[in-house]
């Protein structure tokens, strides 16, 4: 049996895509990556089509799935790739007619999670099963029952569909309590040389992306968790650093993208990690968040190898803060980024402007903290309420909140949730000057030409310059 896992295609058009979306990380696809690995494990003839790291539009896409017949094509999306999934899915349902369509990823998850599976339906006809929550023991339940030539309409952690319009969501499939027991995820079967980072994540390539836990605890109210839901489960440290060793000698790596929701949410496994990672001559940063913070946890992560932490801070007003369920304070955040810095680290941080109770009072607020506190990388997003989280809900009270999913681009200028008090044209214009005022800034300019020290350096901020014309 021949299975083909692919991320959806770019846009067509690509005078579309912005300025500051073609700095961003496009980065390995974890997720998919897993999912090869399992069915791979259990002997199928895989193959992964990174459609994004590629390049391929829509036409290049049909090319590509015209040359080999497949028995299943899954794709995966995200929110604001929806609309072009649903063009790929046509295209993949006219060249193979018999073969099984799958769709998951972000937003399947988020929208069958939300109550909103029918809106899949109705928006393609040419998928034959979706699946939502934790994927890896799904997929392998659906790719095992084809290939027995069973039913696949009761699986576990799916909408299965009987026609065009008529549909049914069975019930949830339980969380993998042991992750160790999963492969780590199949790169050799990815194009790893056309990845690339934004010019402040990186500091030596390769760079490659591990994670050693799954589940966040917190709720904030623009985020919906994803397929890993609250409960934080942590792999073994002898685990996490046999896909490390992997890493290094199979591929080379020379940095290590740490990608937990929260890596030092539990000191004494944070430590234990740290130790390991001293026997290898690694960089790696990771995400932190500003209470789970300790200066014992940051020293041993900076003997380690660790030279940056990221922060989702999203506002710098403790208002704001409250209403977006952040659970923390400004004064906690600017005591992070202090003791960050005081151990010898480099701090990247992400704002939101523009969430519900803003007023152009406490989205100067945010601008001023990132002004005020020594970080190294400030980005500045607009509020994209997803569907399934308490945004998404909120929205649909306070406008009329559109159902053009490509509008929810992170990285983008739209704004999916737009604040009554504010204004889309007044967030978009605050969002330029945050910009603008935090990095042409000479201070900060000097401070980042102190820095440089490799001719890599100088390639990384050249080409960060694009970033100061949004």
């Amino acid at each position: 049996m021949k299975v083909l896992l692919s991320t959806s295609t770019r846009e067509d058009n690509p005078a579309t895509i912005s300025g500051i979306e073609k700095v961003f990380t496009v980065s390995e696809p974890l997720g998919i990556a897993y999912l090869a690995a399992t069915l791979e494990q259990d002997g199928y003839d895989v193959e992964v089509l990174d459609c994004i790291a590629e390049g391929y539009d829509s036409k290049e896409f049909e090319l590509f799935i015209s040359r080999k017949k497949y028995d299943v094509i899954g794709i995966s999306t995200y929110t604001p790739d929806w609309h072009i999934v649903v063009r790929n899915l046509k295209i993949i349902k006219t060249l193979y007619p018999e073969s099984i369509i799958i769709i998951g990823g972000p937003h399947v998850n988020s929208m069958i999670k939300a109550g909103l599976g029918e809106c899949l339906v109705k928006d393609s006809a040419f998928f034959d099963i979706a699946v939502y929550g934790e994927g890896e023991q799904t997929l392998l339940n659906i790719v095992r029952a084809i290939s027995e030539k069973k039913s696949i309409a009761n699986i576990a952690g799916t909408l299965w569909r009987n026609g065009k319009e008529e549909y049914r969501i069975n019930p949830p499939q339980g969380l993998i309590k042991d992750i160790n027991t999963i492969p780590f995820p199949a790169l050799e079967l990815l194009p790893l040389s056309k990845y690339r980072r934004t010019p402040s994540s990186y500091k030596r390539v390769p760079v490659r992306s591990i994670l050693t836990a799954r589940g966040c605890p917190y709720s904030c109210i623009f985020c919906d968790r994803g397929a890993f839901g609250f409960s934080v489960r942590k792999r073994t440290v002898d685990n996490v650093m046999r896909e490390v060793d992997r890493l290094v000698t199979k591929f080379k790596t020379r940095e290590l993208r740490i990608w937990d929701d929260v890596f030092t949410m539990d000191e004494k496994f944070t430590i234990e990690i740290c130790k390991e990672l001293k026997n290898y001559n690694l960089l790696w940063s990771c995400n932190g968040r500003v209470n789970m913070i300790t200066s014992n946890i940051l020293k041993h992560m900076k003997d380690a190898g660790c030279w940056a932490v990221d922060f989702g801070i999203e506002s710098g007003n403790d208002k704001i803060l409250k209403v977006i369920n952040k659970k923390f304070t400004v004064q906690k955040a600017a005591e992070a980024i202090r003791m960050v810095k005081k151990s010898g680290m480099e701090v990247r941080t992400f704002f939101i402007l523009g969430f519900p109770e803003e007023t152009i009072e406490t989205v100067q607020d945010t601008i001023n903290f990132a002004l005020f506190n020594d970080i190294d990388y400030a980005t500045f997003y607009l509020p994209q309420a997803y569907p399934g989280t308490r945004l998404y809900d909120i929205a649909k009270k306070d406008m009329s909140l559109e159902n053009d999913f490509s509008k929810y681009l992170i990285t983008g200028k739209e704004a999916s949730y737009i604040n009554k008090n504010i204004g889309l044209k007044v967030i978009q214009v605050l969002q330029r000057e945050a910009y603008r005022s935090f990095y042409r800034r000479p201070s900060y300019i000097f401070k980042r030409m102190l820095k440089i020290r490799t001719i890599e350096d100088i390639k990384r901020y050249l080409s960060a310059i694009s970033i100061l014309n949004v």
